[in-house]
């Protein structure tokens, strides 16, 4: 799932050790095996008789399934405490199994009442029957009273864990709607941009670009330059044109995939706009490799519009020709374009100048590259690299 569609995780703690589900398992597990581990030494020190480890039987195999079948694991465990109190000789406490038992049973689901009178009842009813009939026998209350305890506890931890889940279900749920409605404001901030550059940008273009063509054929047969300059500045307000309609295209298909970018102008356009400038009059020497890497879209876009920007920069400014250079080596993509200039003085800060040269710092960095500009003496230099594929970070 891409990151326009996907919630961020939500930063949520931890619950105490002794609420998470799989430790505190494990370690009622871990106590009651030690129990029958502790039933077994006695019995067979004092030499039980073979009915006395059926009881001892019944509880381990009931551990063994509590977790597969919680109802029978009970069951066995709670009669492996009856089987005990009634058959075996050595009797040291095997009811806590039960107790046990009992307390991953409420952990793990409900219907827990039922399970624990049934199970406490039957306890208490096998010790009063080993004690002799005594109702008072202090075991049997012991065993009863610890049952409903180990019930109690189980179904807090249950409860307390469906409610730290619960609210943390609500924290993504509230998480998602959020994602959701951000993506819905800038989904709205697109189509808002995309009709004011449409009704502005584009109706105004569209105006100029039909007053230069009657300019154009208004002029008398022999101004031959003047008619060259206006098919120039034509020509460059269609393509200006086009490209504004790319964008828009680009603001309303809001789930458009990097790919459709390459539409736009790429590095391998930049010969065609330095032809078209040096067509136009400017002075431009420039140096390009005949075979460039393969960029990744974005940042082939973003090579062209610095290009484009820092020859239109010098064209401002210069007082010679532009000396650009577009090279690479194995990772990066190398711009250099130098102009002789007298019009900023040396001490100005080359970063407050005019929304341009923030333009090409804003597209250097979302391309993953850097950027240097420099004004020393009477030159000008913007010097660029970029990645051959668009850093994600």
């Amino acid at each position: 799932m891409s990151s326009e569609t996907a919630p961020a995780d939500v930063a949520w703690p931890k619950p105490s050790w002794f609420l998470r589900g799989p430790l505190l398992s494990s370690g009622v597990m871990i106590a009651a095996s030690a129990a029958l581990v502790t039933e077994l030494s006695v019995m067979l020190i004092a030499g039980e008789e073979s009915l006395g480890y059926l009881g001892l039987g019944l509880s381990a195999f009931g551990l063994l399934v509590i977790f597969r079948a919680r109802w029978v694991g009970l069951a066995l465990t709670t009669a492996g405490g009856v089987a005990s109190a009634l058959f075996a000789a050595e009797y040291v406490g095997i009811w806590t199994v039960t107790v046990f038992s009992i307390f991953l049973f409420a952990k793990q689901g409900r219907h827990v009442l039922p399970a624990t009178a049934a199970a406490a009842s039957t306890l208490y009813l096998a010790l009063v029957y080993r004690e002799g009939g005594q109702f008072t026998a202090p075991t049997a209350l012991v065993a009863a009273t610890f049952v409903v305890a180990a019930a109690a506890a189980g179904s807090v931890v249950r409860l307390q864990t469906e409610s730290w889940n619960a609210a943390r279900q609500r924290a993504t749920d509230l998480a998602a709607a959020q994602a959701v409605e951000l993506r819905q404001a800038v989904t709205d901030e697109r189509l808002r941009i995309a009709r004011d550059l449409h009704d502005v940008v584009g109706h105004e273009l569209a105006v100029v670009n039909i007053n230069v063509g009657v300019a154009e054929v208004s002029l008398p047969a022999e101004a031959d330059a003047a008619r060259r300059a206006l098919r120039s500045a034509r020509e460059g307000l269609q393509r200006t044109l086009k490209e504004t309609q790319q964008i828009l295209d680009l603001l309303r298909e809001s789930g458009a995939e990097p790919d459709q970018r390459s539409e736009l102008p790429l590095i391998e356009n930049v010969p065609s706009l330095v032809g078209r400038m040096i067509a136009a009059g400017a002075l431009i020497e420039a140096h390009i490799d005949t075979v460039l890497p393969g960029l990744d879209p974005d940042v082939s876009a973003a090579a062209y519009r610095i290009v484009q920007e820092a020859l239109t920069n010098a064209g401002k400014y210069s007082t010679g020709p532009v000396r650009m250079g577009i090279s690479s080596t194995d990772e990066r993509l190398l711009i250099d374009v130098k102009n002789e200039t007298s019009v900023i003085s040396t001490g100005t800060d080359v970063s407050r100048i005019g929304y341009g040269i923030v333009g090409m710092r804003e597209r250097t960095q979302s391309a993953g590259g850097t950027i240097n500009i420099t004004h020393s003496g009477e030159t000008f230099r913007v010097h660029v690299e970029l990645p051959t594929i668009r850093s994600t970070t």
